[in-house]
């Protein structure tokens, strides 16, 4: 039998600051994956998963609590929010157009895929349907949502089987995001040209004789304002049947109330020291969140789902340079804009943003990146994707 080790959220940040200085010191003794954009959080999460893993074997296994990982993600956002004008939301609308449109196309040739390659090589439907949309762009929380209705069908292991291409999607779009951004780069000499906005909009310039303590305090409690007064709009809008994750809540209400103190010129936010918190509250989660892979669940993968992922993953690599990279513009936020893609259509959030913070820090900020990944790819993908696979289903 089982023996589960449940970690409160206290021990599971301790862990999470391992997890971060593991994949540090293995950056730091393989240079090459420096070089080459290989998150931390997911070199040392993937490290403790491992053992876990090998902890399972051995019939234990731990389990960290998600409300500090939840609360972590939404500092970061909340911190990005900071950081967006208007003037960059007016330019971005075409650039959400063409990705949301995109995302929809995408799902649907992921889904359309499965089918394709069942009837071709004739592959068990259901099987094939694992590493659709369901398990792809859907991440964890379609697959939870979808898993059990799969084994309705007559799927054995149906669920088990969906998790299993969850995690593998996330571990690789996790470890080739990064590459793959720095290339685009690289290789068009891409420059950062929004971070012009961030020199001169910043509106810390009156208070810059302040310590940095004094700052970063004041930051602190900015974020925890705007923290609760965004997870209070979200309550209110569920109310009336309108469901908005806390993190998109706190972003959209930073963006409000920054833009209004730039208009304004009445109050000050420290976006550099609330930046200083989004990052280290974008670390802690994506340390929590990788070195919570359930390795064990990859034991159900069988020889038709990795065919039928090999074939996703050409598909997504077609989908990221000509649609993303190429519609959005062909410069450094649509390179950036499409390595984070990668997660978005092969595991879920957690990828996505460790591919976005580690070229982020090493190029410059994209704050187009920043203000549409969390919108079109984590908010507006699911519902979308959930329609799409209950129309699919009815085909098999």
């Amino acid at each position: 039998m089982l023996e589960i080790i449940s970690l409160n959220m206290y021990e599971t940040a301790a862990l999470a600051v391992v997890v971060l200085f593991l994949g540090l010191q293995i950056k730091k003794m393989i240079p090459l994956l420096e070089k080459y954009c290989i998150p931390s959080a997911v070199l040392g999460g993937l490290v403790i998963s491992i053992v876990n893993c090998c902890f399972y074997k051995a019939g234990f296994v731990f389990t960290t609590s998600d409300s500090i990982e939840k609360l972590c993600m939404v500092i970061f956002f909340t911190a990005i929010g900071f950081q967006i004008d208007f003037s960059l939301i007016k330019r971005s609308i075409s650039t959400f157009m063409i990705l949301l449109l995109g995302v929809v196309v995408l799902i649907i040739c992921q889904n359309a895929l499965c089918l394709f390659m069942a009837s071709t090589f004739n592959f068990d439907s259901l099987t094939a349907f694992t590493v659709g949309s369901i398990s792809m762009a859907g991440g964890s929380g379609i697959t939870e949502q979808f898993g059990d209705f799969l084994e309705d069908l007559r799927l054995a292991n149906g669920k088990n089987m969906s998790f299993g291409i969850c995690t593998l999607g996330i571990i690789v779009s996790g470890l080739i995001g990064g590459p793959l951004g720095r290339y685009l780069i690289l290789k068009y000499k891409l420059k950062p040209a929004s971070e012009k906005i961030y020199v001169e909009k910043n509106s810390d310039a009156a208070d810059a004789n302040l310590p940095f303590s004094t700052k970063l305090a004041k930051a602190c409690f900015q974020m925890i304002f705007v923290v609760g007064i965004g997870s209070a709009a979200c309550d209110l809008f569920a109310t009336i049947g309108a469901s908005i994750p806390y993190y998109i809540g706190t972003m959209l209400i930073a963006i409000i109330l920054r833009n209004l103190s730039i208009k304004t010129g009445r109050y000050t936010f420290y976006t550099s020291e609330l930046n200083y918190l989004g990052g280290i509250g974008l670390s802690l989660y994506l340390a929590m969140d990788f070195m919570a892979l359930a390795l064990w669940q990859l034991n159900y993968i069988n020889m038709v789902q990795i065919a039928v992922f090999i074939a996703q993953f050409v598909l997504l690599m077609f989908f990221v340079f000509f649609i993303v990279y190429i519609m959005t513009g062909r410069d450094y936020d649509a390179a950036v804009l499409s390595a984070s893609s990668i997660g978005v259509g092969m595991g879920g959030p957690s990828s996505s943003v460790a591919t976005l913070m580690v070229i982020t820090r090493k190029y410059g900020s994209s704050f187009k990146t920043y203000l549409l990944l969390p919108i079109v790819g984590f908010m507006l993908a699911d519902p979308i994707n959930s329609v799409i696979i209950s129309y699919f289903l009815r085909l098999i």
